[in-house]
């Protein structure tokens, strides 16, 4: 399995506009964004910085919990400047650990019917990053 498939997973089971994911490299220090589709897929993928420039990845990577986002405008977990440019309205982000190991996370932003991610998509989310956490780099 590939990280395209399992952003296209990910994107299928949330009806997420964009899926993404983000894998942990230097004990956490960097986020490499490995993997996309949707909507901003061209804009997100190959992309790679240090996680605390990355807001949602961040908090996701540090808490080692789900970040779930319903109104970015005000929520200090997302990256204001990204949230205006790309459009979105809601996103969904949680951690991907293996072994005991924080190696990365599952992302998605905005869905497909304009309904905000709700805590069923954390725990859709939370099961799927478990059953394919074998497969990112450790």
């Amino acid at each position: 399995m590939t990280f395209i498939s399992i952003a296209e997973q990910v994107q299928q089971l949330l009806n997420a506009e964009t899926a993404v994911v983000a894998i942990a490299e230097h004990a956490g220090q960097m986020i490499v964004y490995s993997a996309a589709v949707g909507k901003h897929a061209s804009f997100i993928q190959g992309k790679r910085s240090p996680t605390h420039h990355s807001c949602l990845c961040f908090t996701v990577l540090e808490s080692v919990e789900a970040a779930l986002v319903c109104h970015p405008q005000t929520d200090v977990r997302i990256r204001q400047d990204l949230a205006e440019q790309l459009g979105i309205a809601t996103a969904l982000a949680v951690p991907v650990t293996h072994n005991d190991l924080l190696v990365g996370a599952l992302m998605a932003l905005n869905r497909l019917d304009g309904q905000l991610f709700t805590p069923v998509e954390v725990q859709a989310l939370t099961g799927y990053a478990e059953t394919v956490a074998e497969k990112f780099p450790t």
